[in-house]
């Protein structure tokens, strides 16, 4: 699937403030990095938002060993809480200033570019990247090298160093406000959300672009599911917990595109924002899922 999310910024710019974002905070935002070298995967993902301290901070779980809590500022740099201090301090800084990294145990220092940069990688191209490169800290052969991040997208790239060499961790998957972003090989899934008077419209589409059919193995007559959660990351409904469905074994080819649609109700949940879930419950092994997010009044 030729899918090249720079061709797609635009669509975000809408979502986000005027200052130059380099790491969209909105909740429900996934981003998933391959390793160059066969190494574990790296997943961020963007959690519910909450006030501390008069200031509105964001979860954000994968960047460190331990979840963060990070906020904007209006210049567009980021700062975190600590909650052993009770004070912030920085934790991605933009604007050519020094700081202090909390992304591993190394007491490293990063420092941002003042030239914009040029990136391509799995998810596309851009040359207004920026970078920020660390010091070696106190850890020997070990710790970060540098990150990328591209406007209205975030962290497209990390470099980090150890005994056996550099590894590269490059963005492959990204679930924005709404809109996916996949470059895996030649397979896409995606969810796509419409308000409706006390409803949700929920589109998925599954593309293959491959050559070769795409085969699922289902082991009832279920395809699909919707979870809904509110902004505290709590279950509020599952599609699927009132239904009956056949034990029966199918399996499923695609070739293509297949798409699904389902009305999901909304009537007993409170205004504010949500994020809906969709996944499909094949039996072999992959895993489909995407998640958007949804302001209900």
């Amino acid at each position: 699937m030729k899918q090249r999310v720079f061709l797609f910024l635009f669509s975000l710019v809408s979502l986000m403030a005027q200052v130059t974002d380099y790491f969209p905070l909105i909740p429900g935002s996934t981003w998933v990095y391959r390793s160059t070298n066969g190494s574990s995967p790296l997943t961020l993902r963007m959690g519910q938002q909450t006030v501390i301290a008069g200031q509105p901070y964001h979860r954000l779980e994968g960047y460190s060993a331990n979840p963060v809590w990070i906020r904007q500022s209006p210049q567009g740099d980021l700062y975190q809480w600590d909650e052993s201090k009770k004070s912030e301090a920085p934790f991605l800084l933009f604007d050519g200033n020094e700081f202090a990294s909390t992304a591993v145990a190394c007491q490293q220092k990063g420092r941002a570019e003042d030239k914009p940069a040029n990136y391509k990688g799995p998810v596309g191209s851009s040359d207004t990247a920026k970078v920020i490169r660390y010091s070696g800290g106190i850890c020997a052969d070990a710790g970060l090298t540098r990150e990328v991040f591209v406007p209205y997208l975030g962290m497209v790239q990390r470099a980090e160093t150890s005994f056996v060499g550099e590894r590269s961790l490059d963005l492959v998957y990204a679930q924005i406000g709404g809109i996916t972003y996949i470059k895996e090989p030649n397979i896409g899934f995606s969810i796509s959300l419409t308000p409706l008077p006390n409803q949700i419209a929920a589109k998925i589409v599954l593309t293959n672009s491959t050559d070769r059919e795409l085969i699922l193995q289902f082991s009832s007559g279920q395809t699909y599911n919707f979870t809904i959660r509110n902004d505290r990351n709590e279950v509020v409904y599952v599609w699927s917990a009132d239904k009956l469905f056949p034990a029966v074994l199918r399996q499923l080819s695609v070739k293509g595109e297949e798409t699904w649609q389902e009305v999901l109700p909304a009537a007993g949940l409170n205004p504010g924002l949500y994020s809906v879930e969709a996944s499909l419950v094949n039996s072999d092994g992959r895993k489909f899922t995407a998640t958007a997010s949804i302001n209900l009044p």
